[in-house]
């Protein structure tokens, strides 16, 4: 079934008139009409105009999470910030300038028709108007380290900070599934062995979730996912689990089946980071994963050496996507063994 929000997202977004989804977000005009200063100071039109540029960011926020499906896992976090700021970004960057609006040479405009002009309210030990709504408007500007900018381009709220606040806001309508989106479907582990428990550290590992987005994640998720059914075909081809135990000979013979069938194909999955620019797997690596398997880093070490399966072995060591010697074999069947075992 699909969310409440589905048919209102491909209907009623910018039709001209200001409406609302219904969301958590609508608290906005509670807040608004109980602000006495603001209703002294501000002029009603002004109010009107910047609740209607509110409600539009709102509903282009709404359109985001259930697009991405980022919220079917029922929560939103960092790595759904940076989603979500891509897709807004990527489809309504040019309008999002306008709602939020600025208050540049003594003119104010959009959302900023209301921002520090004497809002007191706070929601999450913080100002509503000011700080938590002007942060979360914040997502139609770029992200600059773990932090949205602002319409100057100034460093601004958290992302951290925002995937918390949109959290709280849309509680109910996370919970009621009004945001789940059934056209997305997240990557699971399909080889039914420990080699699947790669999947769970890259969507829930703390650092990476700081660092990357859903997207990524995603790509990285499904490129492992790929290399481990791939691994568990040249593993069963040569029944390298008769025993139970994988050897440094088995290790050999895994890697020429992977390279001579696979080749290729294993290199775009296991990706690199050349130019500026991650691909496959490495969209993951090395972007701040700290979650720990056999005493060592699960994804930059472990599992990254076990995906130079599919590259040239010199001698008693994997290379890398490089060419530059890797992980010794050694060490590759003693981390295979523990993970088939499971």
């Amino acid at each position: 079934m699909k969310g409440k929000f589905a048919n209102l997202i491909t209907s009623a977004i910018f039709l001209g008139f200001s409406t609302t989804f219904g969301s958590g977000l609508d608290i906005i005009d509670t807040i608004v009409s109980k602000e006495d200063k603001l209703q002294k100071k501000v002029p009603k039109e002004d109010i009107e105009t910047a609740l209607n540029s509110a409600h539009e960011m709102n509903k282009i926020i709404i359109e985001a999470i259930y697009r991405t499906g980022v919220a079917n896992d029922e929560r939103i976090t960092p790595a759904d910030i940076r989603e979500i700021n891509k897709y807004i970004l990527k489809n309504y960057k040019d309008e999002w300038v306008i709602l939020h609006g600025d208050d540049e040479e003594n003119e104010e405009t959009g959302f900023h028709l209301i921002q520090k002009d004497g809002a007191k309210i706070k929601i999450f030990g913080k100002n509503a108007i000011n700080k938590v709504f002007d942060g979360i408007y914040h997502l139609g500007f770029p992200i600059v380290g773990k932090r949205l900018t602002n319409e100057d381009g100034n460093k601004n709220a958290n992302i951290k900070n925002v995937a918390l606040w949109l959290n709280k806001l849309l509680e109910e309508d996370i919970k009621n599934g009004d945001l789940y989106n059934p056209d997305v479907e997240e990557i699971k582990g399909e080889t039914g062995t420990g080699l699947d428990k790669v999947i769970d550290i890259i969507f829930n590992d703390k650092g990476l979730q700081l660092k990357c987005s859903t997207g990524d994640l995603r790509e990285a998720a499904k490129s492992a996912n790929e290399m481990n059914k791939i691994l568990i075909e040249a593993i069963n081809a040569i029944d390298a689990l008769e025993d139970k135990k994988i050897t440094k000979d088995e290790i050999f013979k895994i890697n020429r089946y992977i390279v001579e069938n696979y080749g290729d194909v294993w290199q775009k999955l296991h990706g690199n980071d050349e130019e500026g620019k991650e691909t496959g797997f490495h969209k993951v690596v090395k972007n701040g994963a700290k979650t720990k398997l056999f005493e060592k880093n699960a994804i930059n070490k472990v599992f990254d050496g076990i995906y130079h399966l599919g590259f040239p072995i010199d001698k008693k060591r994997l290379t890398n996507e490089d060419g530059n010697r890797n992980v010794p074999v050694k060490k590759i069947a003693e981390w295979l063994t523990k993970l088939l075992n499971e």
